[in-house]
C-alpha cells in the first residue's frame, strides 16, 4: 500500500509499551494481538521454555514468578552495584545480576540476559504488532525515553531498538512528546507544564509552544519514582497488617508475593474510583494443613497516607524546575497530566492547590506520548515539519582530582550544542597518555554521578581544544582536535570501576584527601585510587 506508514513512534513504559502511527496527519495508537491498545513491557520464559512477550507473560508471573521480567525501564542503563539498583532488587521476584561491563543484568531460565536485550524482545513484540496491523514491513522508529535518562540510559535504548530490527531515527523526551500530541497543529502560542508520572519514572518539563515549534524551557526528574513505588508503599502495608493479624511472614514467599504485588496494583488503581476497598487473597498461605485467608481494608485516604510523601516530592522537583529558570507558576497556561499514576485523586488535588488551576483534560495520560513519538517520527524530513528544541536535563562534565565534579554543560542548556575548553596539562607531566574521566549528574561530587567513560589522549595532547557535543537526542560526542581534522573520541569503557567508587565514597566519608599532584600524574582521579589499591581493579 502506498499510505503505508514506513515510520512508528515507541512509548517503551515501565509498565505498558504502545505503538503508534500517523495516517493524514492523524496518529492513532495501534492495537495489541489482544485487541488492547497497550502491550505489558513484561518478558518471561514458560515451563517449556519458550520466550513470551506481553500479555502471555504477564499471565504467569505468580505461577511463574522467578522467570518472568517486569520493570525493565528502571534497571536499563544502571550499574549493578548502584544503591538504586541495591534498593531495588528486594521488590523484584526474578534474580537481578551482574553482567557484561558490571551492568545491572537478570537471570531467566540460567541465562544472563542483558537490559537492552530484553526491551528488545518487548520492542520485537510491537513491530511484529505493528506490521501485522499496518500491513507491511516497518524499519523505522522513534523512542520516547524519561527526560530525565542519562547518556548511559539513552543509548541502552537505542541499542534495544538496534537489536529489534529497528532503525531508530530519533530518540525522545517523553515530557516533549506528550506536548507535541497536545499541541501539534492547533496554533498555539502557550506555556505548558508536562507533569509526567509513569509507572517507574517522574518527569516534569516546561515547554514554551508557538505553533509547531515546541521549546524546552527547563526540565527535571526522578528516574526512581513512579507508579511502583505507590504500590510497593500498599505491599508493604498488607504483608505488615496481615503479619500483625496471623504472625505469618509473606516476604519470602515468591508466589504470595508476586500475588500480593498484583492486588495491591489493583487496589490502588480502584482507589481511583472509589473511596474503600478490600485486597483479599483466599488461601495464600497454610497453617497446620489449613488453608489461611488474607483481608485486609485499604482506603483511599490511608492510601494517601502511605504515599503522600512520593507526591509531595514529586512538587519539590516541579519547584526546582521552575526556580531553576525563573519561571513562575502563574505564568503556566497549562498543566498536562502524563502516565498512570497522574490519575490518583491526590496529584490532582495537588496540581489544583500548586498550580492554582485544574490540570488540562482531554490530553489521554496513557497514549499521548506513543501519538507524539508517531507525530515526531512523520515529520522527519518534511518542510513544515516540527520544530523541536529540548534541553539537557542533567549537567555533564569532568572529574578534578579532588573527586569534584567540573561541569562543562550545564542543565537546561538548549541542544543540540558545542562546548568547548582545553585538555588542562597534568601538575607532573612524563605520563605517555592523560585520561579525563566524563561523569553525568547534578552533585558536585563525582561519587553520586554516573560515569559514562574516560576520554584516553596522547600527552602530548595537553593544551588542544576538546569539545562536548550533544546532539538532539541528548547524546554526547567528545571530539578532540587534531594536528588534522579534528577527530571522535569513543570513551575507552562505560564501566564504573566499582571497587574505585566504594574507595571514593569512603576517602570522601573520611575527608580524607586525596593527592592532586598523584592523581594528576597517574592521568587521572580512577588511575590514582587503582595506585592507592595496590593496582586492584
Amino acid at each position: 500500500m502506498a499510505d503505508t506508514p514506513r515510520i512508528v513512534g515507541i512509548d517503551l513504559g515501565t509498565t505498558n509499551t504502545l505503538v503508534a502511527s500517523v495516517r493524514n496527519r492523524v496518529p492513532k495508537v495501534v492495537p495489541t494481538d489482544r485487541g488492547s491498545l497497550v502491550l505489558p513491557s513484561v518478558v518471561a520464559l514458560s515451563a517449556k521454555n519458550d520466550l513470551l512477550v506481553g500479555g502471555v507473560a504477564k499471565d504467569q508471573v505468580v505461577t511463574n514468578p522467578k522467570n518472568t521480567i517486569y520493570g525493565a525501564k528502571r534497571l536499563i542503563g544502571r550499574k549493578y552495584d548502584s544503591k538504586v539498583v541495591r534498593d531495588l532488587k528486594s521488590y523484584f521476584t526474578y534474580d537481578i545480576v551482574e553482567g557484561a561491563d558490571g551492568d545491572a543484568a537478570v537471570s531467566l531460565g540460567g541465562r544472563t540476559y542483558s537490559l537492552p536485550e530484553i526491551s528488545s524482545f518487548v520492542l520485537t513484540q510491537v513491530k511484529t504488532i505493528a506490521e501485522q496491523f499496518l500491513g507491511g514491513p516497518i524499519q523505522d522508529a522513534v523512542i520516547s525515553v524519561p527526560a530525565y535518562y542519562n547518556d548511559n540510559q539513552r543509548h541502552a535504548v537505542k541499542e534495544a531498538g538496534k537489536l529489534a530490527g529497528f532503525d531508530v531515527k530519533r530518540i525522545v523526551n517523553e515530557p516533549t512528546a506528550a506536548a507535541l500530541a497536545y499541541g501539534f497543529n492547533r496554533g498555539l502560542d502557550q506555556k505548558v507544564l508536562v507533569y509526567d508520572l509513569g509507572g517507574g519514572t517522574f518527569d516534569v518539563s516546561v515547554l514554551q509552544l508557538t505553533g509547531n515549534v515546541f521549546e524546552v524551557l527547563a526540565t527535571g526528574g526522578d528516574t526512581f519514582l513512579g507508579g511502583i513505588d505507590f504500590d510497593n508503599r500498599v505491599i508493604d502495608y498488607v504483608l505488615e497488617a496481615f503479619r500483625k493479624e496471623s504472625k505469618i511472614d509473606l516476604s519470602q514467599s515468591p508466589i504470595a508475593m508476586q500475588r500480593i504485588k498484583n492486588a495491591s496494583e489493583a487496589a490502588k488503581i480502584d482507589l481511583t474510583l472509589i473511596p474503600n476497598v478490600v485486597v483479599e487473597l483466599p488461601y495464600i498461605e497454610e497453617r497446620k494443613g489449613k488453608p489461611v485467608d488474607l483481608r485486609v481494608p485499604l482506603s483511599r485516604e490511608q492510601l494517601n497516607q502511605l504515599t503522600h510523601d512520593l507526591v509531595d516530592r514529586t512538587f519539590h522537583i516541579c519547584d526546582e524546575v521552575l526556580n531553576d529558570r525563573g519561571i513562575q507558576r502563574s505564568s503556566i497556561d497549562e498543566v498536562l497530566l502524563v502516565g498512570g499514576q497522574s490519575r490518583m485523586p491526590l496529584v490532582q488535588q495537588k496540581i489544583q492547590q500548586f498550580f492554582g488551576k485544574p490540570a488540562r483534560k482531554g490530553v489521554h495520560p496513557d497514549e499521548c506520548v506513543a501519538l507524539g513519538a508517531a507525530l515526531l517520527g512523520d515529520s522527519l524530513g518534511q518542510i513544515d515539519a516540527v520544530t523541536l528544541i529540548d534541553a539537557l536535563s542533567m549537567p555533564i562534565g569532568y572529574a578534578l582530582p579532588t573527586g569534584r565534579f567540573r561541569k562543562v554543560i550545564e542543565k537546561n542548556q538548549r541542544i543540540p550544542l558545542v562546548k568547548s575548553f582545553r585538555l588542562p596539562p597534568p601538575l607532573q607531566p612524563g605520563g605517555p597518555f592523560i585520561e579525563l574521566d566524563i561523569f553525568q549528574g547534578d552533585s558536585e561530587f563525582i561519587v553520586d554521578n554516573e560515569y559514562l567513560g574516560t576520554v584516553r589522549v596522547p600527552a602530548g595532547a595537553v593544551g588542544r581544544r576538546i569539545d562536548f557535543r550533544l546532539d538532539e537526542e541528548c547524546l554526547l560526542k567528545v571530539v578532540v582536535a587534531d594536528v588534522g581534522d579534528p577527530r571522535e573520541v569513543t570513551l575507552a569503557t562505560r564501566d564504573t570501576p566499582d571497587t574505585l567508587k566504594r574507595a571514593l565514597a569512603e576517602m570522601m566519608a573520611k575527608k580524607t584527601p586525596i593527592d592532586a599532584r598523584e592523581a594528576a600524574e597517574a592521568g587521572g582521579l580512577f588511575s590514582s585510587l587503582k595506585r592507592f589499591l595496590g593496582g586492584k581493579d
